[in-house]
C-alpha cells in the first residue's frame, strides 16, 4: 500500500512539473512571437522611408555635382582614403558580429 501512495505520488510531482516546464515553454514562445511581431512592425516602418533623391542617385553623382575647386580640396584632404578605411572598419565590425553571433 505504501509503495502504490509512494508512486503515485512520485507521478503527480512528475506530471506537475512537466505542467510547469510547458507553462514556460509557452511563455517564452509568446514572448518570441511578440519581439517577432515588433520587429517585423520596425522593419515595415523603415521600408515606409523613402530616401532622399541625392541618395538615390549614387555618391559618385553627388561627387560630380560638387564645384571643381572644392573636387581638388576633397582629393588633396585625402576624403577617398578616408572613405576607404571607414568602409573597412564597418565592414570588420559587421563580419565580426557575425562569426561571434552578436557577443561583441
Amino acid at each position: 500500500m505504501m509503495d502504490w501512495i509512494a508512486q503515485t505520488w512520485q507521478d503527480f510531482i512528475d506530471w506537475l512539473g512537466e505542467v510547469i516546464e510547458a507553462v514556460f515553454a509557452f511563455i517564452k514562445d509568446v514572448f518570441l512571437d511578440v519581439f517577432e511581431l515588433f520587429m517585423s512592425g520596425i522593419v515595415y516602418i523603415f521600408s515606409l522611408i523613402q530616401p532622399p533623391d541625392f541618395l538615390s542617385q549614387g555618391i559618385g553623382v553627388l561627387f560630380n555635382s560638387l564645384h571643381p575647386d572644392i573636387l581638388y580640396f576633397l582629393s588633396m584632404s585625402g576624403l577617398d582614403t578616408g572613405l576607404a578605411i571607414y568602409g573597412s572598419g564597418v565592414a570588420f565590425r559587421l563580419l565580426r558580429k557575425l562569426f561571434t553571433l552578436g557577443q561583441w
